[in-house]
């Protein structure tokens, strides 16, 4: 399996996850474009709260972050 087959298979188990959680909160079954839009939320979401996680630890690890 390539790296571009398992980044996909890895969107549609998160969107299928999405897809769920929209038919529970929504009580019917969700649109295509409220799936879509849910899913690019959750990867900015989570692109900003890990990516800034992450930058930190890295600029702290090297020493660019001053220590209070």
């Amino acid at each position: 399996m390539t790296a571009e087959q398992k980044k996909e298979k890895k969107n549609r188990l998160l969107k299928a996850k999405v897809a769920v959680v929209l038919h529970d909160e929504l009580g019917r079954a969700p649109k295509q474009e409220e799936i879509e839009q849910a899913f690019l939320l959750a990867k900015v979401l989570y692109k900003a709260v890990v990516g800034t996680h992450f930058k930190r630890k890295e600029m702290k690890k090297s020493g660019q972050l001053a220590i209070f």
